[in-house]
């Protein structure tokens, strides 16, 4: 019996040992290997196997990273000897094609304490100039006929940056290109680009020229995601490509940018500081199930009619999962001398099903809410800390129950609590006519600093508030 176990031990040993790797072909096995940084797969493959010694010749696919840090200081040596690397990978390769390339390194500028600062200035140029010569060519080696993938993390201290070749802008088969960090994209109506095969876009690149993203996407035929995070220079148009399926717009600063959108496909929607130049740049937005909406209001247009916002949101009425952010929410309010959800005709959003908002106060804007909403399910408010509560026509409530309250509102939560009669008034409306509702949860800084009988006649209060649904909890966060 002892002498049984010990043979199938040995034979689990032995099967352990078995090379499960070598019966597998060479295009596989770099197919398989790609997926690791490109030193990794250099430095281990070449000591696993005689045969593994020259399989990293045979790469089309690559992933070099430089660990940039800019605390460390100046790091020219790191940096050539980084480079010497990729060089001699790039050059001994076997296959002239390169599918994917994921490059991502930097170069940081310290500053001298030296008295001789300009030769360290010296030194220092030298370095960067080495440094944007080698990203520059390693870059045109990648961007060739069978170019599939480009992922490219660039980063440096210098106020130029590095300039992305046009090159990369007219492959024919790229698939998805992202770029990020300290990258100059500069384009004119004449640039020759095209990108007729590209469906995936994700800039991250600082400040740009809204008229080059603009020129940039026009060249994408069949993009399908796109995700921008830029600081415009300026205040211009950017149009966003009809075949989109995903769309995520993050400007920077505050100066904004004009959308024009028009997109029958898309289903997801996120935009911060974004405006609209007027009622002609929404166009259909049918298929958009969930959307987070920080509409920014820039000088030009801080007068104008909120109608551009309001056919936004009259275009997104099949949305399921919405968020109202500040700025929007804001625009919403304050855009009417009369705050009624019905006076500014707020579109009804019939599947709606989670929605949250945050709000410079609360006011008689919420129980529209409630009316426009008749299959919510989640409700979220945020009160703005920084506003007074705004305490007039908080007993105008709806003449009939809303829909959603009687038969789909099981979960509410109001956050940043502060406290005043509007809140209050609030929750007491929605938890006796909440016949469904099943959790209500009150967090907020302001309960938290209370002197603590403030905060026990807070929670007493709530306690002896009529419910409509007889398994609702309240809890305070």
């Amino acid at each position: 019996m002892e002498e049984s176990s010990k043979r199938r031990k040995t034979e689990n040993e032995n099967e352990d040992k078995i090379d499960r790797l070598s019966p597998l072909p060479d295009t596989l096995l770099c197919h398989i290997l790609s997926f690791l940084p490109t030193k990794t797969f250099v430095s281990t493959m070449t000591l696993v196997s005689r045969r593994y010694r020259h399989l990293w010749k045979h790469l089309q696919s690559f992933n070099f990273y430089y660990d940039y840090n800019p605390i460390l200081g100046a790091n020219s040596e790191n940096f050539k000897r980084f480079a010497v690397f990729v060089n001699a990978v790039l050059t001994q390769r076997h296959s002239i094609d390169v599918r994917k390339m994921r490059l991502s390194c930097g170069y940081f500028k310290s500053q001298p304490e030296d008295p001789h600062a300009y030769l360290y200035d010296s030194w220092v140029r030298s370095g960067a100039r080495f440094t944007e010569m080698s990203v520059d060519a390693w870059i045109r080696i990648a961007a060739g006929p069978l170019l599939e993938e480009m992922n490219l993390a660039l980063f440096t201290s210098e106020d130029h940056g590095f300039r992305l070749p046009l090159a990369v802008l007219s492959c024919p088969k790229l698939l998805s290109l992202s770029l990020c960090g300290e990258i100059v994209v500069e384009l004119a109506q004449s640039s020759a680009i095209s990108l007729p095969s590209l469906k995936t876009l994700k800039l991250d690149i600082g400040n740009v020229d809204v008229n080059s993203v603009d020129i940039l996407l026009s060249s994408c035929p069949i993009l399908e995601t796109l995700e921008l995070a830029f600081s415009p220079i300026s205040l211009a148009k950017l149009r966003v490509p009809s075949t989109l399926k995903s769309l995520k717009l993050t400007v920077e600063n505050d100066i904004g940018a004009c959308l024009e959108i028009d997109a029958p496909d898309l289903k997801y929607l996120s935009l911060t500081r974004i405006t609209f130049a007027n009622d002609a740049a929404v166009g259909n937005l049918h298929n958009v199930k969930e959307a987070y909406l920080d509409v920014f209001s820039t000088p030009e247009n801080e007068n104008e009619s909120v109608d551009p916002l309001l056919i936004l949101l009259q275009a997104l009425t099949g949305i399921k999962r919405l968020v109202l952010r500040c700025y929007t929410a804001k625009t919403l309010v304050d855009g009417q001398p009369i705050i009624n959800f019905s006076n500014i005709h707020f579109p009804e959003f019939h599947h709606l099903l989670h929605l949250e908002l945050i709000l410079p106060t609360f006011d008689t804007f919420l129980y529209g809410v409630l009316q426009k909403c008749p299959m919510l399910q989640a409700l979220i408010i945020q009160n703005d800390k920084d506003t007074s509560p705004n305490e007039s026509d908080l007993e105008v409530k709806p003449s009939t129950v809303p829909n959603c309250l009687v038969s789909h509102l099981s979960y509410m939560h109001i956050k940043g609590y502060q406290g005043d009669s509007s809140e209050m008034e609030f929750a007491s409306y929605v938890l006796q006519n909440g016949l469904v509702l099943k959790k209500m949860i009150i967090s907020g800084v302001l309960l938290d600093q209370k002197k603590k009988w403030e905060k026990y006649r807070c929670l007493s209060k709530f306690s002896n508030m009529p419910r409509g649904s007889a398994v609702c909890q309240v809890t305070f966060d």
